[in-house]
């Protein structure tokens, strides 16, 4: 197995998180299921199968004095076509504010809704030295987190849970992604999940469990998503926040005008979360 030190773009769309701690990551192919573990400068250190990666970071723990991890981890779960990038200031505000903080990520173009749910389980039945987990999600990472909550595991027993942030969740699915998954060459780029989210199938995924504290940042429609559904004939049937948070029991939901290309970058948007993270409201 390999063990030499080389340099990736920390696998954004080929390789799915299984592993985190201390910001070192073990990532597996989603194709071979070969796995490899990289340093939190996103160089790979070995590549192996999920065992022998566990076993290589045992051994750099000791070589590099890694610190014992412990407290309240927040975990980032992107959204269709996005990488744990878009999360960077997000991440660097909760690591402020004394979280720890995991930006996951998971070949959302390439695998369904059920095989994003299987490889986030294992990742977190496989974190450890944490008490207290929270969540923010960006767009459908709300479903798969939704869909996730839904199994009877572990983890759930294992940690406290805390509190859950979705921003720009798709309640009512995406249409314009339906759209075009009909067309050939925009269903081989896209991917399997997105056929799924249409209205109908999105709202058959049940909300959180009673006593779960979540709140819903939504994101009014851009002029450029205006003109983009007219073109495509797409009704809006997204209903506003005082609407969102009675139909599916939420805890808290407001609307945020956003003008940036990643909602992370809105000084706001991170603010928000944070606030509802540390007292259950915005």
């Amino acid at each position: 197995m390999r063990k030499d030190d080389f340099y990736t773009f920390g696998g954004g769309f080929a390789w799915e998180d299984v592993f985190f701690y201390q910001k070192w990551r073990i990532q597996r192919n989603y194709i071979t299921k070969q796995c490899r573990l990289l340093d939190n400068w996103d160089i790979r250190r070995y590549e192996g199968s999920f065992d022998e990666c566990r076993s290589a970071f045992l051994k750099y723990i000791e070589i590099y004095e890694l610190s014992r991890q412990r407290g309240h981890m927040i975990v980032m779960i992107p959204g269709f076509g996005e990488s744990k990038n878009i999360f960077k200031p997000m991440w660097r505000a909760a690591l402020k504010e004394g979280y720890m903080a995991a930006a996951v990520n998971y070949p959302s173009t390439q695998k369904r809704i059920s095989g994003h749910i299987r490889q986030l389980d294992f990742f977190l039945n496989h974190l450890e030295d944490v008490q207290e987990v929270s969540f923010i999600t960006s767009g459908v990472g709300a479903l798969i987190l939704r869909g996730l909550f839904s199994l009877d595991t572990p983890w759930k027993k294992k940690f406290k849970i805390g509190r859950i942030v979705e921003i720009a969740p798709p309640n009512h699915g995406n249409p314009l992604l339906v759209k075009l998954a009909r067309y050939k060459i925009c269903d081989f780029v896209m991917g399997p999940m997105a056929q799924e989210l249409t209205p109908r199938k999105t709202e058959l995924i049940p909300y959180y469990p009673k006593g779960i504290e979540a709140g819903m940042i939504l994101l009014p429609e851009s002029f450029l998503k205006k003109t983009i559904n007219f073109f495509f004939n797409i009704k809006n049937n997204n209903m506003n926040a005082r609407e969102e948070k009675k139909r599916l029991g939420a805890t808290d939901a407001i609307e945020i005008k956003n003008f940036k290309f990643n909602a992370f970058e809105s000084a706001e948007i991170v603010e928000k979360t944070l606030q509802f993270l540390n007292f259950g409201k915005f």
